[in-house]
This record gives C-alpha cells, structure tokens and sequence, in this order.
C-alpha cells in the first residue's frame, strides 16, 4: 500500500477538478489517500527578492513535509489558457526552491476536468512535459472530461456517461499496478 498525497491544482472553492479528485479518490482500492487543500498553504506570489528578505514561506515548508512523508500523488489541475493556473504554478516555483524537486522521483498521476468539451487536454499535455522537471518519476496524464457540468452529475456524484467513469477506472488500475511495482 502507498500513501498518496492528492490535491486539485485549484483555489477555486467550487473547483469541478476538486469535485474530480474526491470522485476519483473513492475509486482506489489498495492505496491510503490524503486530500489536502491546496490554498490551505498560503503563498504569495514568488519572487527571489521576496525569498532572500524572509526566506520560504512557513506554510509552504507545511507543504514540503505533506510532499516528503508520501509516496505518490494524485492530482486534479484546470486549464487556464492551456496551462496550469497561475496558483499551482506559483505553488510548484515555492516547492523547487526548496531542493529543486518538487516531486522527489515518486510517481503522479495528473487528471483535469473542465466545463469545455476538450477537458483541459492542452493543460494536461503541457504538465505531463514539465513534471518531469520538477522530479516526477513517471506521469500518467491519462484522464480528462470534458462539459462537466453535463458528464457529472454532483448531486449523485457519479458521471452521467459510464464510459467516463470506466475510462477513470482503467487510468486509476494503470497507476495502481505502476505503484504495486515501485
């Protein structure tokens, strides 16, 4: 059994990708999960003058220690433009100024929902570019949905169209077997 850390890349408070996350992480069976909110760690935005006059924010040193004491993560990020929102990145320049790698060569898995049909592929491309970079082992960028608010239905908490949810069961079995062999 691992211990994943699992957050939305999100501070929005009604965040489809938060309602994503907490779908996905009913969904896993042999794994413990923790789900964190990431604007819980507050972080202003970077910069190395801010840094040198008061060092890595205490709550982002909050932050490293949830990513240290895991062994994976999971995570849920919109699209903003075609890129991860100006929050997570922000969040992610904090965590690599501690050693550099923000992910400690563990493995993540990356999903993204969006209210638009193509459910924040451009997104999910670029972050299965770059996390490697940051020190992801391997990524597995493997679901997103698309129209949400039409495939979901928040009130049961259960998509509308099964091939979603059996689409996010494969990803999950995928990155499941991938951890049993870590």
């Amino acid at each position: 059994m691992k211990n994943i850390l699992a957050f939305a890349g999100s501070n929005s408070s009604r965040s489809v990708n938060k309602q994503l996350l907490e779908h996905a992480e009913q969904r896993f069976k042999d794994q413990k999960i923790t789900l964190i909110n990431l604007p819980d760690f507050d972080a202003p935005i970077f910069s190395e003058d801010l840094e040198k006059e008061f060092g890595i924010p205490e709550s982002i040193q909050k932050l490293r220690e949830q990513f240290d004491s895991h062994d994976a993560y999971l995570i849920a990020s919109p699209e903003h433009n075609g890129m991860m929102p100006a929050f997570f990145k922000n969040v992610m320049d904090w965590l690599s100024r501690m050693d550099g790698s923000v992910f400690q060569k563990k493995p993540v898995m990356l999903m993204s929902a969006s209210p638009g049909p193509r459910g924040g592929q451009t997104n999910l491309a670029n972050m299965k570019a770059v996390f490697p970079h940051w020190g992801a082992s391997a990524v597995f960028a493997d679901f997103f949905v698309g129209s949400f608010h039409q495939t979901y239905d928040a009130g049961e908490k259960a998509f509308t169209n099964p091939d979603d949810e059996q689409r996010l069961l494969s990803a999950i079995l995928d990155y499941e077997a991938h951890l049993a062999n870590e």
